[in-house]
Order: C-alpha cells, then sequence, then structure tokens
C-alpha cells in the first residue's frame, strides 16, 4: 500500500483493475490518492509487486510502500464462554469488496441481540457462531467468484484461478446464472442480485436462456419499461452536480496535518 499526491479533481469511485498476479486499487481522497496492490506471493516476488504499484501512480509518492501480509479465514468459534472475537481478532478477508466494517457492525448487531441476562447461555453463543459464519461464508462466495468468473489466460496466477476449484455454495450460484441467468439468494445476503449481475455477467458469463416469466412481458411493453429506466436514469445524472462541487459545498475537508 502506498499514498501518492493528488491529480485532479478525485473520482467518485474506487477503481480496482486486474493485474498479473492479483489486482490492485485506486482510491481518490480530498488530499491524496490511496493505492494498492493485492497479489500472490506465488506468483510475483515482494519487489516486482512494489516495483508494478509505483509504476502505475498517477502522482509521487508521499511514503515507501508498505508489505502487509495477512492470513484469509474465520475461527472455528466466534464466541466461547466470556468472550467474543469481533473484527480482526474474529477474521479476515480481502479487502477487493471492503467489507470488514460491515462483519464488525454485523457482529455488534448480533450482540446485543442474543447478550444473555445474567449467566452465559451455550444455545446463544452457537446460534451466534452458526450466525456469524455464514456471513463470512456469503462473502467468501462472492470475492471467489470475481476470481474464479475470468476471461484472462494471459499469466499463470489468473490461469490457476478460472482452473481452481471452489465451493459447492458458489458453484450452484455460477451454474444456475448461466442455466438462466439468476442468482437464487439466501435470506440476510449482504450482496444482492444486483451485484451478483454486475460481477457474473460484467465478466464474461453469459446465461445460455432465462427464466420463463419473463415470456409473460411483451417486446414493446420491454421495450416502453427500459425507455422509463433510461429516462429516470438520465434525469437524475441531469440534476446531480459534479463530485468535486458536491464535496467542496457539503462535506470540504479541513487541510491536512503535516505527516
Amino acid at each position: 500500500a502506498v499514498q501518492c499526491e493528488k491529480n485532479g479533481d478525485p473520482l467518485p469511485y474506487t477503481r480496482s483493475t486486474a493485474l498479473p498476479a492479483g489486482w490492485k486499487w485506486r482510491i481518490p481522497l480530498q488530499h491524496r490518492t490511496g493505492n494498492g496492490y493485492v497479489f500472490s506471493d506465488q506468483h510475483i516476488s515482494d519487489d516486482e509487486a512494489t516495483a508494478t504499484l509505483l509504476e502505475g501512480l498517477d502522482g509521487a509518492p508521499l511514503n515507501d510502500p508498505r508489505i502487509l501480509r495477512f492470513t484469509t479465514g474465520v475461527r472455528k468459534k466466534s464466541w466461547i464462554k466470556n468472550c467474543v472475537a469481533v473484527g480482526l481478532s474474529n477474521g479476515f478477508l480481502e479487502p477487493l469488496e471492503s467489507t470488514s466494517i460491515h462483519l464488525i457492525q454485523v457482529a455488534i448487531s448480533k450482540i446485543l441481540a442474543m447478550f444473555p441476562r445474567d449467566e452465559f447461555r451455550q444455545e446463544l453463543a452457537d446460534l451466534y457462531n452458526d450466525e456469524m459464519h455464514f456471513e463470512y461464508d456469503n462473502v467468501k462466495d462472492f470475492l471467489i467468484a470475481h476470481y474464479k468468473v475470468t476471461e484472462r489466460d494471459d499469466s499463470p496466477f489468473w490461469n490457476y484461478c478460472r482452473n481452481m476449484a471452489i465451493p459447492d455454495s458458489l458453484q450452484r450460484k455460477l451454474s444456475l446464472f448461466r442455466q438462466r441467468g439468476e442468482v437464487m439468494l439466501t435470506k440476510g445476503e449482504l450482496f444482492k442480485e444486483v451485484s451478483w449481475f454486475a460481477v457474473l455477467y460484467g465478466q464474461g458469463l453469459e446465461p445460455q436462456s432465462y427464466h420463463p416469466v419473463a415470456d409473460a412481458i411483451s417486446e414493446d411493453d420491454l421495450k416502453l419499461r427500459l425507455a422509463r429506466i433510461r429516462s429516470g436514469v438520465q434525469d437524475r445524472l441531469g440534476r446531480m452536480s459534479p463530485h468535486q462541487q458536491f464535496i467542496t459545498r457539503h462535506c470540504a475537508a479541513a487541510d491536512p496535518l503535516p505527516a
């Protein structure tokens, strides 16, 4: 990870870009830009990854790149007796979808909901552990989908990802989407249909057919509905101010503190 000088007005989004041994992020802030390269050290060295990251900056670096190592996973039991692991003490999944804060908030909400009145209750701890594993497993599947569903064949890393074994729960989602363009979600999943569609279809997984209920909509009615959606989007965009103008007006930061 490394920070660099900002280059022009900040874009209103984080950019994630695939690289030969992983992916890099670019996060524009008001006073600087955050950058990082999440890479597989089995496919590239630390020095090579650092050089690749620095070569891709769009501003002068503000500090030396930091190598951050992590082991992915989640504890078998998040709640044992009077101890509950929350956040990084409980587990970590790579930052592609920036889910760490969400998982912390979910854990806090579940602790409040299941907090015992007078003494430890194993039934509550078991329920909490099951539900937190559900949360982590769903995020894990969504992250893996980014790597599995790829058309890249330009490096050993991406060839491995394209052919790697995946969890059965994710395989079912991919198979169903390939068959008829839908993802059957379990109640409570963080990432909804629109997120799955953006990743799967956006990365080249095209459905072979569609849900039969779509035949109930005529071609003319479908065109009319899509035209209304398109018009609504264009109308909303036309009334929005540019990103930098919005920041300046509503949430401008104070001058940065000295390093």
